[in-house]
């Protein structure tokens, strides 16, 4: 019987408490996006390349990763694509003939989106489905539709990647519509992931391992997940369901300007400030004065050294990217202003990380067993 935690870098006990075999689950996540690149090779979205439509509708249920993978998509890409892009959890009243709606969902059974696809047909919308064709949701579409069904089955909690790589994959296909920005190529996208799906495999140590590092920084502290846009707010969001979904750690998410005053309350209360906390001696200074969460702000490369000017004061506080390293300043000819938007290339890095999240999540309850 063992006792005590474990620890990160004992590959051998780490992968003898997977039992569950989270760990090769959630390096699925290069699959999901790879399966959708097959089918656009296929030329399945083939139909929608001559199509001008009036709106792309994701009807999507509430619960699950479709919704989170439809807003992420729309903040990175609404604004570069001549259509809207509008999120639902039912089918908008006014859907007709100039309408893509897509169906996203992992409930083959939620008479929500059997609705949305009957309703849609019958208004003679052009149909992409991005959940499983089965049950009800097979019977209201009669045959009909774009199939882009999830093609690798996975735990319904890993299933963010491969939404965001269906919903970018129906909106990049639309080829009649100005694009402006460079989305990520979906071959490329799921090179990328599987990239730091081996980076970090349990068998890289700690120091290698970026997934590992984050599981040791989240274990036994309270944590604030932050994002400096609406894409990276998405990806936080993302990052405290995780955690509780898959190591049953309780996070929240908060606005920047909550964290800071948070962090300006404490010291005030205190009398010093987080990083002051390296200093402490229980014997000479008694009892510890209660910490305050961590905080882990979710940006993207271009805007990683805006973030730490931005948060620079807050002692506890881990700054996230999909990419390792250090850092650099802007170049001279940057403005501000170029970096403050999300666009349809922060996708790749920020995939990246919600992978890296995950793993640390799944890490997190190994040692935590």
């Amino acid at each position: 019987m063992r006792t005590g935690s474990l620890d990160l870098d004992d590959v051998e006990e780490l992968i003898d408490a997977d039992v569950d075999g989270l760990l090769p689950t959630v390096a699925l996540a290069g699959a999901q996006v790879r399966a959708v690149a097959e089918a656009q090779r296929e030329g399945v979205l083939e139909p929608l390349k001559q199509l001008r439509p009036r709106s792309v509708v994701i009807v999507c249920s509430p619960t699950g990763a479709a919704a989170p993978a439809a807003a992420l998509v729309t903040a990175a890409v609404g604004a570069r694509v001549d259509v809207p892009i509008v999120c639902a959890s039912v089918l908008p009243g006014w859907i007709g003939p100039l309408d893509v709606v897509v169906i996203a969902g992992d409930d083959a059974g939620d008479m929500m989106l059997a609705d949305a696809a009957a309703r849609s047909l019958r208004r003679r919308a052009e149909v992409v489905v991005a959940a499983p064709i089965e049950g009800p949701l097979r019977e209201a579409l009669g045959g009909n539709g774009i199939d882009l069904s999830p093609r690798v089955g996975v735990d319904p909690r890993f299933r963010f990647p491969g939404f965001v790589a269906a919903l970018l994959a129906v909106v990049v296909s639309l080829s009649q519509v100005r694009f402006t920005g460079r989305a990520p190529g979906l071959a490329d996208l799921a090179d990328a992931i599987d990239a730091e799906a081996g980076a970090n495999h349990p068998r890289q140590e700690s120091f290698h391992n970026l997934a590992k590092a984050i599981a040791g920084r989240l274990d036994g502290r309270s944590i604030l997940w932050v994002g400096d846009s609406a894409a990276t707010a998405v990806v936080a969001a993302q990052a405290s369901r995780a955690l509780v979904a898959l190591a049953g750690v309780i996070s929240a998410t908060a606005e920047i300007g909550d964290v800071m005053r948070l962090h300006r309350e404490f010291s005030a209360r205190t009398g010093s400030a987080p990083t002051d906390s390296i200093f402490y001696d229980p014997d000479f200074d008694g009892p510890a004065a209660e910490a305050p969460p961590r905080v882990m702000a979710v940006t993207t490369p271009a805007r990683d050294w805006y973030l730490r000017r931005r948060l620079d004061g807050i002692g506890d506080l881990d700054v996230l990217t999909g990419e390792s390293g250090t850092p650099t300043p802007p170049s001279p000819t940057q403005m501000p202003d170029e970096a403050a938007a999300d666009a349809p290339a922060d996708i790749e890095a920020l995939l990246v990380l919600v992978l890296r999240i995950e793993m640390a999540a799944v890490y997190l309850r190994l040692i935590r067993t």
